[in-house]
């Protein structure tokens, strides 16, 4: 069954070059000669380093281990010796292991062997999944085996794949669902024998609606009922709040204790991890932007330096202004191309000299759009007056913390006042002020 849902509120439209990149097959990036693979890859502490300078490691390897219930397993992404463990300021302060490529893989053009799971217990498919080190790849970096160690069977639970793309300009996760359908519904299978869903949906976005045909296909053939809601290509439907709002029509409210929400390549990862015994090593990005030759979709071994992505791609034409890891909206700036890719990157965007420049700040005219296009309901204006009233207890108990930092209020701002950046800091003011 296929049904058209809408976006709760707000939201915008910001320019999505994304047509560029996604009409392309998934292209295998070139395997770096060096890996620099950080500890810290996911929301809880850094696993612990468990190799030292002069190691042999193989390819898929052990090269970190979770520490703590939030955090996650790192694996070699190459065959290699260690030739340096360093720190990184710029992933967290973490250590990162340097792997120099030398040596046989072990799984790279080597004959898959695919293993049936119908049989494995609870407890055995969870540990195949956080064994891996499965984090959600939509950008939560959540460890994907907590999500789905809810209580299975919970009336009214909901399993949702969500197959909208984090950001405008990116394209990774529709590249992924156009190739791989068969095994990210295997995934869903999986997933939903862990949790136990009475209902199991398919998120997509209306520019994907190509797609259904092919999905409702690989649903018959693996006798799974499963929904397949359309959502308006808007920024920031993909953000899990808003997919559920926008299936149960309730108001985004944070987690809900009986849904499940995995993103595509989450689900894929997953399917990796129980299918192929594949702990999580390599994961599809889009590389795009103005300056990019040819933008297109790449499967990268995490660790690979964000330069020799471009290079993947043809190179630059031109010296960008800004570069940064994610897309247009949300995406973190990066001073050297040296800079690692881990399992939350999504993206890598080039921005042109006149579109990184800042635009002037006007004075508030009081128009009301960036109220219009929050789509948590927050009056962004009030929030911003408070913070820089030094008020931010007030502006908490108005819904500052409720912000996700969406970009959707300073991308419509007509007066170019950068909200997102002054809620962001009030934010973390009052963060420091609790640990304090």
């Amino acid at each position: 069954m296929t049904h058209a849902n809408s976006l709760p509120r707000g939201g915008v439209n910001p320019p999505d070059s994304s047509l560029i990149s996604r009409e392309a097959a998934i292209a295998n990036a070139v395997v770096p000669s060096v890996a620099v693979i950080p500890m810290l890859q996911h929301s809880g502490r850094a696993a612990i380093c468990v190799v030292k300078p002069g190691d042999l490691v193989r390819e898929g390897m052990l090269i970190g281990r979770a520490d703590g219930v939030r955090s996650a397993n790192v694996h070699s992404s190459i065959p290699g010796r260690v030739v340096e463990v360093r720190r990184l300021p710029s992933q967290g302060g973490c250590d990162a292991v340097v792997i120099e490529l030398g040596g046989e893989f072990d799984r790279s053009g080597k004959p898959r062997t695919l293993h049936g799971w119908e049989k494995l217990s609870r407890i055995d498919l969870l540990g195949k999944i956080q064994s891996a080190g499965v984090v959600g790849l939509g950008g939560e970096l959540v460890p994907t085996h907590l999500k789905l160690a809810m209580t299975p069977g919970k009336t009214g639970s909901l399993l949702v794949a969500n197959g909208i793309d984090c950001e405008p300009s990116l394209s990774a996760d529709f590249a992924l669902m156009r190739e791989k359908p068969g095994e990210i519904v295997e995934a869903l299978r999986i997933c939903q024998a862990l949790v136990g869903a009475a209902r199991v949906v398919l998120a997509l976005g209306e520019d994907a609606e190509g797609l259904v045909p092919e999905f409702e296909r690989a649903f018959k053939r693996a006798s799974l009922q499963c929904e397949i809601a359309l959502m308006p290509s808007r920024y920031p439907q993909g953000n899990e709040q808003l997919v559920l709002s926008s299936l149960d029509g309730a108001r985004p409210s944070g987690p809900r204790p009986s849904s499940v929400v995995l993103n595509v390549a989450t689900l894929f990862a997953v399917y990796e991890a129980v299918v192929m015994d594949k702990p999580l090593i390599e994961r599809v990005l889009t590389v795009t932007g103005m300056p990019v030759a040819a933008p297109r979709n790449l499967k990268a071994r995490l660790g690979t330096p964000v330069g020799d992505l471009f290079d993947d791609c043809g190179g630059l034409t031109a010296q960008p202004g800004k570069i940064v890891v994610g897309g247009p909206m949300r995406g973190v700036a990066i001073s050297s191309l040296d800079v690692p890719v881990t399992k939350g990157t999504s993206g890598v965007t080039a921005f042109a000299g006149a579109e990184a420049r800042a635009r002037r700040e006007w004075p508030c005219i009081h128009c009301g759009i960036c109220v219009e296009v929050c789509p948590w309901d927050l009056v962004p204006t009030r929030l911003h007056k408070l913070i820089q009233q030094g008020e931010v207890e007030t502006a908490m108990s108005e819904g500052l913390g409720r912000c996700t930092e969406c970009g959707c209020c300073a991308f419509a701002c007509p007066s170019h006042i950068p909200l997102v950046d002054i809620l962001r800091t009030g934010k973390r003011s009052r963060g420091r002020a609790n640990d304090a």
